[in-house]
């Protein structure tokens, strides 16, 4: 019976750890200085909960400071028809950075 409940436990926690990195918002961010070096960055648009989930781990100010530092990001948000003001965080590294937009 043991054996059985150490099987179930294994199975609960492995089931688990597969739902955290499939979310979304498992955000592993990368540094700020991804940020500065990107050139390009996909954004995406997220609810005001999803705003509030991603900053726990994104300060917010800081993200939209690097971003209005590096005039390529920029650019290339105001191309998909975002601004800098909109952005409520980050993930991903210099050559696969997206963006969250409000």
């Amino acid at each position: 019976m043991k054996f059985v409940q150490i099987i179930a436990t294994a199975a609960i926690l492995v089931a688990g750890a597969t739902a955290a990195n499939a979310s979304v918002f498992n955000m592993q961010t990368g540094a700020f200085s991804d940020i500065s070096l990107a050139t390009n960055a996909t954004v995406q648009t997220v609810t005001t909960n999803e705003a509030n989930l991603l900053s726990y781990d994104n300060d917010v100010q800081s993200v939209r400071a690097r971003v209005q530092g590096n005039q390529w990001l920029v650019q290339n948000i105001e191309r998909q028809g975002f601004s800098v003001e909109q952005i409520v965080g980050f993930s991903g590294g210099e050559n696969d950075l997206t963006l969250y937009a409000l």
